[in-house]
């Protein structure tokens, strides 16, 4: 399996918002409204070169010998802080197939190489296949945020994850 993190194109919304849509997806993920030119312009406004210190938000598909199978972000990106919080989605059709822990140690890799210091994950707290993804990367759980976000119209409970580069540099 070779994945490959590579920048979003035209071609590729309608399988990300598909992926988004989803509803085994949007039960953990604010799901933003509007038709298909509305989720071109939100995947086109977000950058995918960390060399560019502009930007807040970065944003890849993930492809497998070719083939898209989910999304990563890094968000919220402080340069001057160091830090940023990393999101994901896979295709519903590429889920427990080992795609996610290489597209997030991905993402941790090109983060970590710009020069970030603190990539965090916020986690719904009934999402079981993300909290056992994470600990498998070495994220360790800092807190309980209660009800942080609206989901679907709920507000929802999620822990806080992170990781330090030098806990990812040294695998610990």
């Amino acid at each position: 399996m070779s994945l490959r993190l590579v920048k979003p194109e035209p071609r590729h919304v309608a399988e990300w918002r598909r992926w988004r849509t989803d509803p085994d997806s949007r039960r953990f993920m604010y799901l933003p409204a509007g038709g298909l030119d509305e989720w071109a312009a939100k995947l086109a406004e977000a950058k995918s070169d960390l060399a560019d210190k502009t930007g807040e938000l970065y944003r890849w598909i993930a492809e497998v010998d070719g083939q898209p199978v989910g999304s990563l972000s890094l968000s919220y990106v402080d340069w001057i802080q160091r830090f940023c919080e990393v999101g994901y989605v896979i295709a519903p059709e590429m889920r427990r197939k080992g795609h996610g822990r290489p597209m997030v140690a991905a993402g941790l890799d090109l983060g970590f190489a710009s020069g970030l210091e603190r990539i965090m994950a916020f986690i719904c707290t009934d999402n079981d296949a993300s909290v056992r993804l994470v600990e498998g990367l070495g994220f360790r759980r800092e807190g309980l945020l209660r009800r942080h976000a609206i989901i679907e119209g709920e507000r929802r409970d999620h822990y806080l994850y992170a990781i330090l580069k030098e806990e990812w540099l040294s695998g610990a």
